[in-house]
Protein backbone atom coordinates (compact mmCIF):
# COMPACT_ATOMS: atom_id res chain seq x y z
CA UNK A 1 0.00 0.00 0.00
CA UNK A 2 1.38 3.06 -1.31
CA UNK A 3 1.78 6.18 1.93
CA UNK A 4 3.45 9.29 1.62
CA UNK A 5 2.63 12.79 3.68
CA UNK A 6 2.28 16.26 2.09
CA UNK A 7 5.01 18.97 3.03
CA UNK A 8 6.30 22.03 2.19
CA UNK A 9 10.25 23.69 1.02
CA UNK A 10 9.75 25.32 5.10
CA UNK A 11 10.09 21.76 6.50
CA UNK A 12 13.23 21.29 4.70
CA UNK A 13 14.84 24.53 5.26
CA UNK A 14 13.75 24.71 9.24
CA UNK A 15 14.44 21.39 10.50
CA UNK A 16 16.67 20.20 8.02
CA UNK A 17 15.80 17.82 4.97
CA UNK A 18 17.84 14.98 6.92
CA UNK A 19 16.10 15.41 9.56
CA UNK A 20 12.50 15.47 8.03
CA UNK A 21 13.77 12.98 5.24
CA UNK A 22 15.06 10.45 8.00
CA UNK A 23 11.77 10.99 9.95
CA UNK A 24 9.66 9.86 7.21
CA UNK A 25 11.91 6.94 6.22
CA UNK A 26 11.85 5.60 9.50
CA UNK A 27 7.99 6.35 9.96
CA UNK A 28 7.48 4.00 7.45
CA UNK A 29 6.39 6.04 4.30
CA UNK A 30 7.23 5.89 1.27
CA UNK A 31 6.79 9.42 -0.31
CA UNK A 32 7.50 13.32 0.57
CA UNK A 33 4.82 15.26 -1.54
CA UNK A 34 6.12 18.16 -1.45
CA UNK A 35 4.44 21.58 -2.69
CA UNK A 36 5.93 22.27 -6.22
CA UNK A 37 3.39 25.42 -6.16
CA UNK A 38 1.15 26.84 -3.67
CA UNK A 39 -1.04 29.65 -2.86
CA UNK A 40 -0.95 31.77 0.27
CA UNK A 41 -2.24 30.74 3.68
CA UNK A 42 -1.48 31.72 7.77
CA UNK A 43 -0.43 28.23 9.72
CA UNK A 44 -0.02 27.75 13.19
CA UNK A 45 3.03 25.13 12.94
CA UNK A 46 2.95 23.50 16.30
CA UNK A 47 6.76 21.81 15.97
CA UNK A 48 8.58 24.13 13.64
CA UNK A 49 11.87 25.50 15.35
CA UNK A 50 11.91 28.74 14.11
CA UNK A 51 8.75 30.18 14.49
CA UNK A 52 5.11 29.04 15.45
CA UNK A 53 2.75 31.24 13.04
CA UNK A 54 3.22 31.82 9.28
CA UNK A 55 2.15 33.53 6.68
CA UNK A 56 3.35 31.67 3.40
CA UNK A 57 3.61 33.90 0.16
CA UNK A 58 1.25 34.15 -2.40
CA UNK A 59 1.50 32.19 -6.16
CA UNK A 60 4.71 31.34 -5.62
CA UNK A 61 6.92 28.21 -6.49
CA UNK A 62 9.11 26.27 -4.51
CA UNK A 63 12.18 25.12 -6.93
CA UNK A 64 14.14 26.67 -9.37
CA UNK A 65 11.94 27.12 -12.63
CA UNK A 66 13.72 26.70 -16.36
CA UNK A 67 12.55 30.11 -17.43
CA UNK A 68 12.97 29.44 -21.15
CA UNK A 69 9.82 26.47 -20.40
CA UNK A 70 7.85 30.33 -19.80
CA UNK A 71 8.18 32.19 -22.82
CA UNK A 72 4.93 31.63 -24.70
CA UNK A 73 2.94 32.81 -21.89
CA UNK A 74 2.78 36.30 -19.81
CA UNK A 75 2.86 34.39 -16.84
CA UNK A 76 5.81 34.26 -15.41
CA UNK A 77 6.95 31.54 -11.99
CA UNK A 78 8.20 33.83 -8.86
CA UNK A 79 10.00 31.43 -6.46
CA UNK A 80 9.15 31.59 -3.18
CA UNK A 81 11.90 33.27 -0.66
CA UNK A 82 12.38 29.91 0.80
CA UNK A 83 13.97 28.57 -2.06
CA UNK A 84 15.69 31.37 -3.62
CA UNK A 85 18.88 30.59 -2.60
CA UNK A 86 18.57 27.15 -1.94
CA UNK A 87 16.65 24.52 -4.05
CA UNK A 88 14.88 22.67 -1.84
CA UNK A 89 12.93 20.46 -4.28
CA UNK A 90 16.58 19.80 -5.47
CA UNK A 91 18.30 19.21 -2.05
CA UNK A 92 15.65 16.60 -1.37
CA UNK A 93 16.13 14.92 -5.05
CA UNK A 94 19.45 14.33 -4.33
CA UNK A 95 18.86 12.27 -0.78
CA UNK A 96 16.03 10.27 -2.11
CA UNK A 97 18.14 6.96 -2.18
CA UNK A 98 19.86 7.70 0.89
CA UNK A 99 16.61 7.43 2.48
CA UNK A 100 14.30 5.17 -0.17
CA UNK A 101 12.04 7.80 -0.81
CA UNK A 102 9.86 9.32 -3.43
CA UNK A 103 9.56 12.83 -4.77
CA UNK A 104 6.08 13.79 -5.77
CA UNK A 105 5.73 17.61 -6.18
CA UNK A 106 2.08 18.45 -5.23
CA UNK A 107 1.10 21.42 -7.71
CA UNK A 108 -1.58 24.13 -7.24
CA UNK A 109 -2.95 24.84 -10.52
CA UNK A 110 -5.30 27.55 -11.14
CA UNK A 111 -5.52 28.83 -7.49
CA UNK A 112 -3.08 31.77 -7.87
CA UNK A 113 -4.19 35.49 -6.06
CA UNK A 114 -0.53 36.83 -7.35
CA UNK A 115 -0.77 36.05 -10.96
CA UNK A 116 -4.90 36.84 -10.49
CA UNK A 117 -3.91 40.41 -9.12
CA UNK A 118 -1.10 41.11 -12.31
CA UNK A 119 -3.14 39.43 -15.28
CA UNK A 120 -6.96 40.13 -14.34
CA UNK A 121 -7.61 39.21 -17.45
CA UNK A 122 -6.51 36.16 -16.99
CA UNK A 123 -9.00 35.23 -14.05
CA UNK A 124 -12.86 34.03 -13.95
CA UNK A 125 -14.82 36.34 -14.67
CA UNK A 126 -18.43 36.44 -13.31
CA UNK A 127 -21.54 37.90 -15.33
CA UNK A 128 -21.40 40.87 -14.07
CA UNK A 129 -17.66 41.18 -15.37
CA UNK A 130 -15.95 41.36 -11.54
CA UNK A 131 -12.44 39.71 -11.88
CA UNK A 132 -12.00 36.54 -8.98
CA UNK A 133 -8.22 37.67 -8.58
CA UNK A 134 -7.40 34.48 -6.78
CA UNK A 135 -9.03 32.38 -9.58
CA UNK A 136 -6.75 31.31 -12.86
CA UNK A 137 -9.17 30.77 -15.37
CA UNK A 138 -8.03 26.95 -17.37
CA UNK A 139 -10.00 28.21 -20.42
CA UNK A 140 -7.69 31.07 -21.02
CA UNK A 141 -4.59 30.38 -23.33
CA UNK A 142 -2.00 32.24 -21.30
CA UNK A 143 -2.88 30.16 -17.91
CA UNK A 144 -3.01 26.84 -20.01
CA UNK A 145 0.59 27.21 -21.00
CA UNK A 146 1.39 28.65 -17.81
CA UNK A 147 0.13 25.36 -15.77
CA UNK A 148 1.82 23.24 -18.97
CA UNK A 149 5.03 24.76 -18.32
CA UNK A 150 5.27 24.28 -14.74
CA UNK A 151 4.29 20.54 -14.32
CA UNK A 152 6.75 19.96 -17.20
CA UNK A 153 9.91 21.76 -16.24
CA UNK A 154 8.76 19.87 -12.58
CA UNK A 155 8.57 16.54 -14.49
CA UNK A 156 11.87 17.07 -16.49
CA UNK A 157 14.22 18.83 -14.45
CA UNK A 158 13.65 16.78 -11.14
CA UNK A 159 13.62 13.24 -10.02
CA UNK A 160 9.79 13.09 -10.00
CA UNK A 161 8.07 10.13 -9.12
CA UNK A 162 4.91 11.80 -9.78
CA UNK A 163 3.24 15.21 -10.13
CA UNK A 164 0.01 15.69 -8.47
CA UNK A 165 -2.76 18.11 -9.31
CA UNK A 166 -4.77 20.35 -7.20
CA UNK A 167 -7.07 22.59 -8.28
CA UNK A 168 -6.78 22.46 -11.93
CA UNK A 169 -10.48 23.74 -13.04
CA UNK A 170 -12.50 26.62 -12.54
CA UNK A 171 -12.70 28.12 -9.03
CA UNK A 172 -15.58 29.80 -7.72
CA UNK A 173 -16.40 33.02 -5.69
CA UNK A 174 -15.94 31.61 -2.28
CA UNK A 175 -12.08 31.47 -1.57
CA UNK A 176 -11.50 32.62 1.98
CA UNK A 177 -9.82 36.31 1.25
CA UNK A 178 -8.71 38.04 4.55
CA UNK A 179 -12.43 39.92 5.84
CA UNK A 180 -14.42 38.26 3.31
CA UNK A 181 -18.07 39.40 3.31
CA UNK A 182 -22.25 38.36 2.47
CA UNK A 183 -24.45 40.44 4.11
CA UNK A 184 -26.62 39.07 1.25
CA UNK A 185 -26.65 35.97 2.41
CA UNK A 186 -26.28 34.04 -1.40
CA UNK A 187 -28.39 30.88 -1.75
CA UNK A 188 -26.47 27.93 -2.72
CA UNK A 189 -27.59 28.30 -6.64
CA UNK A 190 -26.79 31.95 -5.99
CA UNK A 191 -23.16 30.94 -5.42
CA UNK A 192 -23.46 28.33 -7.99
CA UNK A 193 -24.23 30.92 -10.78
CA UNK A 194 -21.96 33.33 -9.45
CA UNK A 195 -19.00 30.63 -9.70
CA UNK A 196 -19.96 30.69 -13.56
CA UNK A 197 -17.12 32.11 -15.82
CA UNK A 198 -17.86 34.53 -18.63
CA UNK A 199 -14.64 35.77 -19.51
CA UNK A 200 -13.63 36.53 -23.07
CA UNK A 201 -11.52 32.95 -23.78
CA UNK A 202 -14.93 30.94 -21.83
CA UNK A 203 -16.92 33.17 -24.10
CA UNK A 204 -15.13 31.93 -27.45
CA UNK A 205 -15.23 28.36 -26.35
CA UNK A 206 -19.12 28.44 -25.94
CA UNK A 207 -19.62 29.90 -29.10
CA UNK A 208 -17.43 26.92 -30.85
CA UNK A 209 -19.61 25.15 -29.18
CA UNK A 210 -22.56 26.71 -30.68
CA UNK A 211 -23.95 27.80 -27.31
CA UNK A 212 -25.39 31.71 -27.02
CA UNK A 213 -23.06 32.78 -24.31
CA UNK A 214 -23.83 36.53 -24.64
CA UNK A 215 -27.59 34.74 -23.82
CA UNK A 216 -26.72 32.52 -21.10
CA UNK A 217 -24.76 35.22 -19.48
CA UNK A 218 -27.21 37.84 -19.61
CA UNK A 219 -30.29 35.27 -18.13
CA UNK A 220 -27.79 34.56 -15.11
CA UNK A 221 -27.25 37.97 -14.27
CA UNK A 222 -31.15 38.85 -14.23
CA UNK A 223 -31.49 36.33 -12.26
CA UNK A 224 -29.17 37.23 -9.73
CA UNK A 225 -30.50 40.47 -9.90
CA UNK A 226 -33.70 39.58 -8.72
CA UNK A 227 -32.76 37.53 -5.87
CA UNK A 228 -30.56 40.22 -4.54
CA UNK A 229 -32.70 42.64 -5.64
CA UNK A 230 -35.30 40.98 -3.17
CA UNK A 231 -32.68 39.76 -0.36
CA UNK A 232 -32.91 38.62 2.67
CA UNK A 233 -36.38 37.22 0.93
CA UNK A 234 -36.65 35.38 -2.76
CA UNK A 235 -39.37 35.53 -4.54
CA UNK A 236 -41.33 31.95 -4.82
CA UNK A 237 -41.11 32.60 -8.97
CA UNK A 238 -37.06 32.15 -8.83
CA UNK A 239 -35.27 28.81 -9.00
CA UNK A 240 -34.20 27.05 -6.10
CA UNK A 241 -32.14 25.06 -6.97
CA UNK A 242 -29.32 24.76 -10.36
CA UNK A 243 -32.02 22.27 -11.65
CA UNK A 244 -34.48 24.29 -11.98
CA UNK A 245 -32.44 27.06 -13.35
CA UNK A 246 -31.44 25.20 -16.13
CA UNK A 247 -34.73 24.40 -17.13
CA UNK A 248 -35.67 28.50 -17.00
CA UNK A 249 -32.50 29.45 -18.32
CA UNK A 250 -32.04 28.31 -22.56
CA UNK A 251 -28.61 26.24 -22.71
CA UNK A 252 -27.39 26.67 -19.09
CA UNK A 253 -26.95 23.27 -18.71
CA UNK A 254 -24.82 23.10 -21.85
CA UNK A 255 -22.57 25.99 -20.80
CA UNK A 256 -21.87 24.31 -17.28
CA UNK A 257 -21.21 21.02 -19.29
CA UNK A 258 -18.55 22.66 -21.28
CA UNK A 259 -16.59 23.92 -18.13
CA UNK A 260 -15.90 19.97 -17.68
CA UNK A 261 -14.74 19.88 -21.30
CA UNK A 262 -12.32 22.75 -20.32
CA UNK A 263 -10.69 21.23 -17.22
CA UNK A 264 -10.51 17.62 -19.25
CA UNK A 265 -8.85 19.24 -22.79
CA UNK A 266 -6.41 21.03 -19.31
CA UNK A 267 -5.51 17.72 -17.99
CA UNK A 268 -4.74 16.38 -20.97
CA UNK A 269 -2.24 19.19 -22.60
CA UNK A 270 -0.39 18.94 -19.10
CA UNK A 271 0.57 15.17 -19.89
CA UNK A 272 1.14 15.86 -23.29
CA UNK A 273 3.70 18.48 -22.57
CA UNK A 274 5.30 15.89 -19.21
CA UNK A 275 6.25 13.64 -22.11
CA UNK A 276 8.35 11.93 -22.17
CA UNK A 277 9.03 11.98 -19.01
CA UNK A 278 8.83 9.01 -16.65
CA UNK A 279 6.65 10.90 -13.85
CA UNK A 280 2.83 9.90 -13.31
CA UNK A 281 0.83 12.32 -13.15
CA UNK A 282 -2.01 12.00 -10.06
CA UNK A 283 -4.80 14.47 -10.17
CA UNK A 284 -6.72 15.58 -6.95
CA UNK A 285 -10.37 15.05 -8.14
CA UNK A 286 -12.68 12.06 -9.53
CA UNK A 287 -12.48 10.18 -12.40
CA UNK A 288 -13.15 11.16 -15.81
CA UNK A 289 -13.65 8.97 -18.67
CA UNK A 290 -12.30 11.80 -20.96
CA UNK A 291 -8.41 12.12 -19.17
CA UNK A 292 -8.15 8.19 -18.42
CA UNK A 293 -5.55 7.96 -20.37
CA UNK A 294 -3.48 10.89 -18.90
CA UNK A 295 -4.42 10.36 -15.35
CA UNK A 296 -2.02 7.25 -13.35
CA UNK A 297 -3.49 8.10 -9.52
CA UNK A 298 -6.40 9.38 -8.82
CA UNK A 299 -6.57 11.35 -5.11
CA UNK A 300 -9.34 11.52 -3.23
CA UNK A 301 -9.96 12.64 0.83
CA UNK A 302 -11.89 11.66 3.45
CA UNK A 303 -11.31 14.51 5.81
CA UNK A 304 -12.93 14.69 9.16
CA UNK A 305 -14.51 11.09 8.83
CA UNK A 306 -15.39 8.31 11.09
CA UNK A 307 -13.63 4.81 10.45
CA UNK A 308 -16.86 3.70 9.05
CA UNK A 309 -17.88 6.49 6.73
CA UNK A 310 -14.33 6.18 5.14
CA UNK A 311 -14.87 2.76 4.50
CA UNK A 312 -18.62 4.05 2.34
CA UNK A 313 -16.55 6.76 0.87
CA UNK A 314 -13.64 4.94 -0.26
CA UNK A 315 -15.83 2.10 -1.24
CA UNK A 316 -17.82 4.77 -3.67
CA UNK A 317 -15.10 6.24 -5.31
CA UNK A 318 -13.69 2.85 -6.25
CA UNK A 319 -16.63 1.78 -7.93
CA UNK A 320 -15.96 4.59 -10.03
CA UNK A 321 -12.68 4.56 -11.12
CA UNK A 322 -11.63 1.94 -13.51
CA UNK A 323 -9.43 -1.23 -11.91
CA UNK A 324 -6.77 -0.03 -14.26
CA UNK A 325 -5.84 3.13 -12.01
CA UNK A 326 -4.81 3.38 -8.49
CA UNK A 327 -6.78 5.55 -5.78
CA UNK A 328 -5.24 6.95 -2.73
CA UNK A 329 -7.09 8.80 -0.27
CA UNK A 330 -5.97 11.60 2.24
CA UNK A 331 -6.03 11.62 5.40
CA UNK A 332 -6.14 14.97 7.38
CA UNK A 333 -4.25 14.68 10.93
CA UNK A 334 -4.91 18.00 12.63
CA UNK A 335 -8.49 19.70 13.11
CA UNK A 336 -9.32 16.65 15.57
CA UNK A 337 -9.66 14.36 12.27
CA UNK A 338 -8.04 11.80 14.29
CA UNK A 339 -8.27 11.29 17.79
CA UNK A 340 -5.58 8.69 18.25
CA UNK A 341 -3.50 6.22 17.03
CA UNK A 342 -5.92 3.38 17.15
CA UNK A 343 -8.43 5.20 15.24
CA UNK A 344 -5.74 6.41 12.54
CA UNK A 345 -5.05 2.76 12.00
CA UNK A 346 -9.08 1.94 12.12
CA UNK A 347 -9.31 4.77 9.19
CA UNK A 348 -6.49 3.39 6.86
CA UNK A 349 -7.38 0.17 7.69
CA UNK A 350 -10.69 1.01 5.98
CA UNK A 351 -9.05 3.08 2.90
CA UNK A 352 -7.58 -0.79 2.39
CA UNK A 353 -10.51 -2.64 2.93
CA UNK A 354 -12.59 -0.56 0.83
CA UNK A 355 -10.28 -0.72 -2.04
CA UNK A 356 -8.15 2.06 -1.69
CA UNK A 357 -4.58 1.64 -3.05
CA UNK A 358 -2.43 4.03 -1.07
CA UNK A 359 -3.19 6.73 2.09
CA UNK A 360 -1.25 10.30 2.24
CA UNK A 361 -0.85 12.34 5.45
CA UNK A 362 -1.77 15.96 5.46
CA UNK A 363 0.26 17.45 6.78
CA UNK A 364 3.47 17.69 7.95
CA UNK A 365 4.12 21.54 8.64
CA UNK A 366 0.64 21.84 10.48
CA UNK A 367 -0.29 18.25 12.57
CA UNK A 368 0.90 18.18 15.90
CA UNK A 369 3.86 16.48 16.44
CA UNK A 370 2.18 13.54 18.46
CA UNK A 371 -0.16 13.23 15.69
CA UNK A 372 2.15 12.71 13.20
CA UNK A 373 3.99 9.73 16.01
CA UNK A 374 0.77 7.43 15.02
CA UNK A 375 1.84 7.45 11.07
CA UNK A 376 4.45 5.11 12.32
CA UNK A 377 2.84 2.29 14.38
CA UNK A 378 -0.47 2.46 11.86
CA UNK A 379 1.88 2.25 8.56
CA UNK A 380 3.88 -1.05 10.52
CA UNK A 381 0.55 -2.37 11.56
CA UNK A 382 -1.18 -2.51 8.07
CA UNK A 383 2.13 -3.71 6.27
CA UNK A 384 1.88 -6.89 8.87
CA UNK A 385 -1.28 -8.11 7.58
Amino acid sequence: MYSGIWMYAWDLADESADRVMGWAADAGLQALQIAGSYHAGWFIHPHNPRHRAFMAPDGCVYFHPDITRYRQTVLKPRVAPVCQNIDWMREAGKRLDKFGLKLVSWTVCTHNTRLGLLHPDCTVHNCFGDSYPHALCPANNNVRRYISALCADLAHNYPMHAIQLESPGFLGLQHGHHHERDLTMLTSLEVALMDLCFCNSCMRFAEAKHIDAARVKAEVRELLNAGMAAAPYRPASLPATIAEAETKINQLASYRAMRKEIEDSLIIEIRLAMNPSSAELWLLGPYSKQIENSIDVYCNGVYGLKASEVHTAVEAERRKTPSSRLLYTGVRLGLNSVRDEAELTDIVENIAGAGGDGVMFYNYSESPMKTLEWIKPTLAHINRK
